[in-house]
């Protein structure tokens, strides 16, 4: 996998992860609630701010890497524990992926 390639593909991950971060804004309870509650949306304020920009440097440099060679990346995926993360970033199928592999939380 290219570097180029790599780097699309984890800004892909972290807009995904800006969009969940996104529809939970709804659960956090409005600051009135106390200053607990007031850290806590600041927290996820300050969460949801760093994985925008993460995703937007990502994405920009992306293009600086065009050109490089091919990188074996298929050790450092495997060590990816959620399988449909490892799977995107991958570029694999679900007829790839080794079945009965299963994502517990």
């Amino acid at each position: 996998m290219s570097s180029q390639l790599l780097l699309e593909r984890l800004a892909d991950e972290l807009a995904r992860l800006t969009a969940a971060a996104t529809r939970l804004e709804g659960l956090i309870p409005p600051a009135g609630l106390g200053p607990e509650a007031m850290i806590v949306a600041q927290s996820h304020d300050l969460l949801s701010q760093t994985i925008a920009e993460l995703e937007g440097f990502v994405r920009a440099s992306a293009p600086s890497f065009a050109g490089e060679g091919e990188r074996d990346l298929g050790e450092p995926l495997s060590a990816i524990r959620l399988s449909a993360l490892a799977t995107r970033l991958g570029g694999w199928t679900e007829a790839e992926v080794r079945a009965g592999d299963v994502d517990l939380f």
